[in-house]
């Protein structure tokens, strides 16, 4: 889950980035990307898509920014199976970040299917 906003820089520099590790995954049914929205006016975002043709599907956080202490953008979070936290980053800036993204959401896929299992 990618927690961003339409006003921020670093956002908009994670979004291609973030969008290419989801289309890896794009044919697993267990996974899914989610872009959560923390503008206050809402009707900013399908402008926004579509300016940066983006695909990952876009929800409004409506508290959940807040639920997971989100006070960085962007703040990308892979949820396990359980709900459990499997890997954050906040803010962005890290070279490695598909590479960091795609290791936890395998790393959550290995747990969740490895604890199904016990």
């Amino acid at each position: 889950m990618n927690f961003w906003a339409t006003w921020c820089g670093p956002c908009r520099a994670l979004e291609p980035l973030y969008e290419k590790v989801a289309a890896e995954f794009s044919g697993d049914e267990n996974v899914l990307f989610l872009a959560a929205d923390c503008d206050d006016d809402e009707s900013l975002v399908a402008p926004y898509f579509d300016e940066l043709k983006l695909r990952t599907t876009a929800v409004f956080a409506d508290g959940l920014d807040n639920f997971f202490r989100v006070d960085a953008f962007p703040t990308v979070i892979v949820l396990d199976r359980t709900g459990k936290i499997a890997h954050r980053s906040d803010g962005f800036g890290d070279s490695a970040f598909t590479n960091d993204l795609s290791t936890a959401v395998r790393r959550a896929l290995g747990d969740a299917s490895s604890a199904a299992t016990k």
